[in-house]
């Protein structure tokens, strides 16, 4: 039996396609499957405000003193709503605390050092 090489080459490129397709979780409609149910958006406040807070952490010497105290003090508001969220296990807290907490320890080492200066 012989089968056309244009056929063949076809037969080939589609058998690719969906294997690449399967193996990248891709579904039919062009969505990527997941499996972590959507959070929601009031419980993952917290997780903005982390970000937003921990995400200036290169930037510490360049902050004025009250822009550091700011940080330091909305660290400190931020810790019992990690520690109080339902959305993570015990070890998503803990990673979660030590973070913020080393957050915070950076910027009261720097207002602290920025206080000498002054003095």
């Amino acid at each position: 039996m012989f089968v056309n090489p244009k056929f063949k080459t076809m037969i080939v490129t589609v058998l690719l396609f969906m294997g690449l397709a399967a193996f990248s979780g891709v579904l039919a409609r062009g969505a990527p499957q997941s499996s972590a149910a959507p959070a929601n958006p009031a419980q993952e406040t917290w997780r903005k405000e982390f970000d937003d807070v921990c995400g200036k952490t290169q930037d510490a010497m360049t902050f004025s003193t009250e822009e550091l105290t700011a940080l330091v003090r909305r660290c400190d508001a931020l810790l019992p709503q990690i520690e109080k969220t339902a959305t993570l296990n015990e070890t998503g807290k803990k990673v979660y605390v030590g973070r913020l907490r080393k957050c915070r320890g950076l910027y009261a080492y720097v207002l602290d050092e920025k206080k000498k200066e002054k003095k």
